[in-house]
């Protein structure tokens, strides 16, 4: 028995161990790291400075009740680079409805001025300057697909991806006990 809970016990720390290093470094912050109060846009504007390989856009929203998607436009230089729907993320502790929004756009942003384009007012916006938005990968772009101004409508968002590992892992966890219960009982 105590050897069925120690292959239970290191199987379940295995299956979710994953999820703690989801996000790349983040490589652009368009508010500098602005944790004070926030004011309301719908539109944030600005620039990289040189061309990113990004896999996580995140922007910093205040979630209405239930809503867990959000529908955003990237435009460079006035023309459109990416739409797609970010899904609800990490959560302040002290102010629930303020949230990430994340998408995984694993794609190369090159350097230009951006804009972000969401339905209602709802993204900080840093007093006097442009809406948070955070930008993880790196900088090396040599490895990544070339950057070109596609739509990009991927239906793997970084939420529902993890939400299929964990499924498919707990399945293959559940399995490899039943397995282990048997060849453990015929001796």
């Amino acid at each position: 028995m105590k050897k069925i809970l120690m292959f239970l016990t290191i199987m379940f720390v295995l299956a979710f161990s994953g999820k703690a290093a989801a996000l790349d470094p983040m490589v652009f912050d368009s508010t500098d790291n602005y944790l004070g109060g926030c004011q309301l846009t719908d539109t944030s504007t600005w620039t990289l400075t040189e061309d990113l390989n990004v896999t996580t856009f995140q922007i910093w929203y205040n979630w209405a009740q239930g809503e867990t998607t959000l529908p955003i436009t990237v435009t460079k230089d006035g023309g459109e680079f990416a739409t797609f729907t970010a899904t609800r993320g990490a959560c302040d502790p002290y102010q629930a409805t303020w949230c990430n929004a994340d998408y995984a756009l694993n794609k190369v942003m090159p350097k230009g001025t951006y804009a972000t384009k969401i339905e209602n007012k709802k993204q900080c916006l840093k007093p006097g300057s442009t809406g948070t938005v955070k930008l993880y990968g790196n900088h090396d772009i040599s490895a990544s697909p070339a950057a070109t101004s596609v739509t990009n409508n991927s239906t793997c968002t970084k939420t529902n991806c993890t939400n299929t590992t964990i499924m498919y892992s707990v399945i293959s966890f559940v399995f490899s006990a039943i397995i282990f219960y048997f060849v453990g009982k015929r001796k």
